[in-house]
């Protein structure tokens, strides 16, 4: 009698969970299996390669969730980058050391680099635009090089090319997330939001 009794604990377990396919969680306004092509609109800024990387995000945000279309196409969503911000961090004074400039003027010890974009979902060529993002920002700090105390402007330059495409990749990403339905968290502290 007992050996029948576990057998039916075991197909009611098994019933059970093949009616509970999944969790139940679906995205808020993600394209239920819909794969979108993705075209840059128009970039404002002067750097031309963060077009290019702000596209490439948001191509792999898609393709890590199945909704990349390869080539060009409808639907597709279409890309506006916006602005680059920059600005110094932990400006130095002429009397320390590390932190003096050219004839000892103030030099800021690190960069923060940013950039700010907006996509949208058109469905055909001549459709109106449907789930526009909003203003995306995605920021980093970029540290000033200093070699035997004194500021390396080569290696300066190369990281800050370096976090400049890192930060437009990251802007795409989270474009993606937010077209897709999904939460997108904002880089900056609490108290320094903008």
């Amino acid at each position: 009698m007992s050996g029948l009794f576990v057998d039916a604990r075991v197909v009611l377990v098994a019933v059970l969970l093949g009616a509970a396919p999944g969790c139940g969680y679906r995205a808020l306004r993600g394209p239920a299996g819909e794969h979108l092509h993705v075209a840059l609109s128009r970039s404002i800024v002067a750097d031309a390669v963060a077009g290019d990387e702000v596209v490439s995000g948001l191509r792999e945000g898609l393709a890590r969730e199945g909704a990349l279309a390869a080539g060009d196409g409808y639907p597709r969503v279409e890309v506006e980058v916006l602005r680059a911000d920059e600005s110094s961090e932990g400006i130095a004074s002429p009397s320390t050391a590390l932190g003096a400039g050219a004839g000892g003027a103030p030099r800021s010890r690190a960069t923060e680099v940013a950039f700010v974009a907006r996509a949208w979902l058109v469905r055909t060529r001549d459709g109106a635009p449907v789930r526009d993002t909003g203003d995306v920002r995605a920021m980093d700090l970029v540290a000033t090089d200093v070699t035997a105390g004194s500021p390396d402007p080569r290696a300066d330059l190369f990281h800050h090319e370096d976090a400049l495409r890192a930060v437009a990749r990251r802007v795409g990403q989270r474009l993606a997330a937010r077209l897709l339905g999904h939460p997108v968290a904002a880089d900056e502290a609490i108290g320094r939001e903008r």
